[in-house]
């Protein structure tokens, strides 16, 4: 099991002055930072309620997703690479993808045929930083989604 890394950093070099002898002694000051590493934030009752309703199979599937993210919370593979991956049916992939996308707030949102992207509010991988642009993305995405949904073509 991994930690949190801790990470050091030279300020800079300061002259102490001993009070006894009043000898200067040279020092380094170093501000030493605790940085996120190897774990994943989970908001979990966004998480709860993104993921209700599945169970088993779908909830070990959901997992698996988790596991297999990369750096912008995307899983860029086709549903039956994800099957044959994971060990779980197409069936149960395709079921529980399309319930991963209901969710209130969605679990994950359809990017294109072969990838998607986990919504960076019910969990994320990585410093507070680049969530921010993340989440953007993310928002961005989910609201142009829904955009091409409820559109209806237009008489002339």
């Amino acid at each position: 099991m991994e930690n949190t890394s801790k990470k050091q950093k030279f300020v800079r070099a300061k002259v102490y002055i001993d009070p006894e002898t009043g000898e200067e002694v040279p020092f380094q000051e170093i501000s030493v930072e605790d940085r996120d590493f190897n774990f994943h934030k989970v908001w979990l009752q966004h998480l709860i309620n993104s993921l209700d309703g599945i169970s088993n199979q779908r909830l070990k599937l959901a997992f698996w997703i988790i596991d297999h993210l990369n750096r912008e919370n995307q899983l860029v593979m086709t549903q039956r690479t994800i099957a044959k991956k994971s060990g779980i049916s197409l069936y149960t992939v395709t079921q529980t993808m399309k319930a991963l996308q209901e969710g209130k707030p969605s679990f994950l949102i359809k990017i294109n045929s072969g990838a998607y992207q986990v919504n960076p509010d019910v969990i994320w991988k990585g410093s507070h930083k680049n969530r921010m642009g993340i989440c953007f993305d993310y928002h961005t995405a989910e609201t142009e989604g829904k955009g091409e949904e409820n559109e209806q073509p237009q008489g002339e």
